[in-house]
């Protein structure tokens, strides 16, 4: 994914891998200079968020990255608390799973449904993983459009941080879900269980 800047996005799954979360590598436009990485991206691609969209973010990037923040239970030390995250693509702090520098978070949001496979097997607070190639965002609520392993499209709220919408489009089941257009009457296009979904109403 290139950013507004130029920047440069671009997942991997490579070592050292902890809980198969991969990296989101970061670079400028030449591919010369690499900047802080990412704590998730081998199976997702980064959504640009305005910065206007999350009005409590007071660092000095232009723009923020929506990415699936997956945590997976059972997988290097993961324990299923899944979420998605709003990152600062410039800020660093370093993150306790990883234990090295990696994009600063601005605001993570949890996933809603419990994973009772997971919760069986000794994770109590496990959810349904974030099921995303790529987030669709809309700016004109301050609002982005996420698809869950559970068989639904959220509508996250950035001013709140909050889930405000649900829609089912299917009874769940493990796939990359894809949710990344955004119509011009407001109706988002989601992918789930290999059928193109159109959510929302003129």
């Amino acid at each position: 994914m290139i950013g507004p800047d130029g920047d440069v996005y671009y997942g991997v799954l490579e070592s050292p891998l902890v809980n198969s979360r991969g990296w989101m590598m970061h670079y400028d436009a030449t591919l010369t200079q690499q900047k802080v990485t990412g704590a998730f991206g081998w199976d997702d691609t980064a959504s640009v968020v305005p910065r206007s969209c999350v009005p409590s973010y007071t660092g000095t990037s232009t723009y923020l990255l929506l990415t699936k923040y997956n945590y997976y239970a059972g997988v290097g030390g993961g324990d299923g608390t899944n979420r998605v995250a709003i990152l600062d693509p410039n800020a660093s702090f370093v993150k306790p799973s990883s234990g090295v520098p990696v994009m600063q978070e601005v605001q993570t949001i949890l996933g809603p449904t419990p994973d009772q496979s997971a919760v069986n097997n000794g994770y109590p607070n496990a959810v349904h993983e974030w099921c995303i190639n790529s987030a669709a965002i809309d700016a004109r609520t301050s609002s982005a459009i996420v698809n869950s392993e559970d068989g639904k499209c959220y509508r996250w709220n950035l001013l709140s941080n909050t889930l405000t919408q649900g829609m089912v489009l299917s009874s769940g089941l493990g796939e990359a879900y894809t949710s990344t257009v955004i119509g011009k009457f407001g109706i988002s296009f989601a992918i789930n269980n290999a059928r193109l979904c159109a959510v929302g109403s003129p």
